[in-house]
């Protein structure tokens, strides 16, 4: 697959594998980009791979993808083991931004070097902190591809990430933890009343802004889970407001209602006698631990809600901003969707880096285009249809200035 996509398939390519292995000097650092180049039928086209989590590149998983389609690609570690929850714990070479250059500049070298001649384009496609990689390319190396497709970006990272641990935080100050029926109740529940808002009803929230009901507006309402009435209980409220509502005008959004929060936020199970424990949270809670307190082993079930704000305002990674006007200058388009069901990242956040690009810019639309996916969750899953061809669109925006009104979507494969 790609990413952004559940549109995938099995291919067979023909391709010769460049692993390029470096170093900068007095960084201690080894960082290992693949560049993958068709043995046949090249579009004359160069294609970056972001990843997603704390990791800089999926490799194979990816690039496979990339050259059957025709592509020179690429992919990088970052200088770090791949994994959706591996946390790098030494930000003095990091995989935010400056990796993802090293790799368009190694890959369109060996481009030329291998074809003799220079891809006609370049692209970055990334999702989630793929996304973010995205859009970091487009702020502060402007000039490194042609086109950018930036989905469901982790934007804000230092703040986004320690914000989404709150229900966790909020479940261990308040010892309730909700049984994974009683948060899918609750998401049911919403979904059942917000549905028909925007006049059809399809089973999801598709405008989540006209949503207004809290989660203690379902508080008795019951619920059967595997054959068993259960009551949603004012406790199980408070977490999932905690969701839904996020950490407070000082930290960050949450979800919108109709995500499975469940996933990361809320992550519960019970025992067979029926006690209800966190699951844990390693996606975020790692971050705090690692990066904020840098204590591997800190106890974070305990940390205090001062500990928790302290968290919040924490800073060591380099994070996105919304001046655009070089990537503009130098004929960059980029676009940007994000599934309004996701469960990961709130769809919030990237609507607020838009609407912060529009005051820096009110003509921004003429190279960058941001799109909300109805019912989708994070990056390629959900009940709503996947803008599958969005790269696409952006290479026809790119070479024919064909200018995306909509993105359409389909079921996938």
């Amino acid at each position: 697959i790609a990413p952004g996509t559940n549109d995938g398939g099995r291919y067979t390519i023909k391709f010769c594998n460049v692993t390029v292995k470096y170093t900068h000097p007095g960084w201690n650092d080894t960082i290992n980009t693949q560049i993958w180049l068709p043995l046949d039928d090249w579009n004359g086209r160069f294609q970056a791979l972001g990843c997603g989590g704390y990791a800089t590149g999926l490799g194979s998983i990816y690039l496979t993808h990339a050259v059957a389609q025709g592509y020179s690609s690429a992919s990088t570690d970052g200088g770090f083991a791949t994994g959706a929850t591996t946390i790098p714990t030494d930000f003095s070479w990091n995989y935010a931004f400056k990796a993802t250059n090293d790799m368009a500049i190694i890959g369109k070298q060996i481009t030329i070097s291998y074809y003799g001649r220079a891809a006609n384009y370049s692209y970055f496609t990334g999702c989630s902190g793929g996304g973010r990689q995205g859009l970091m390319m487009a702020q502060t190396f402007p000039d490194a591809f042609d086109g950018i497709l930036a989905i469901s970006p982790a934007s804000h990272l230092e703040t986004f990430i320690p914000a989404a641990y709150w229900p966790e935080q909020v479940m261990n100050q308040n010892e309730y933890y909700p049984s994974p029926c009683e948060v899918e109740g609750f998401t049911k529940a919403a979904v059942k009343a917000c549905d028909r808002m925007d006049g059809v009803e399809e089973g999801i929230i598709s405008d989540p802004s006209i949503c207004n009901l809290t989660a203690y507006s379902f508080v008795g309402q019951n619920f059967i889970c595997n054959g068993t009435r259960y009551s949603l209980a004012a406790s199980g409220a408070q977490v999932v407001e905690a969701a839904w509502s996020g950490s407070g005008k000082e930290a960050w959004f949450g979800l919108n209602k109709g995500a499975a929060i469940g996933s990361y936020y809320v992550p519960t199970a019970c025992s067979g006698n029926g006690t209800c424990y966190s699951s844990g949270a390693p996606l975020f809670g790692k971050w705090i631990s690692n990066l904020v307190v840098k204590d591997p082993d800190l106890a974070i079930n305990n940390m205090t809600n001062a500990a928790f704000s302290k968290a919040l305002h924490a800073s060591f990674v380099g994070n996105v901003e919304s001046y655009l006007s070089s990537f503009d200058a130098n004929g960059g388009k980029m676009i940007t969707w994000h599934g309004i069901a996701d469960e990961a990242i709130p769809p919030n956040g990237t609507i607020k880096y838009y609407d912060e690009v529009l005051d820096n810019d009110p003509e921004v639309q003429d190279f960058y285009r941001f799109f909300e996916a109805p019912g989708v969750a994070h990056c390629y899953v959900g009940l709503g249809p996947i803008p599958n061809e969005a790269i696409s669109i952006l290479v026809a925006w790119v070479e024919k200035d064909d200018v995306p009104v909509i993105l359409h979507a389909t079921n996938g494969k």
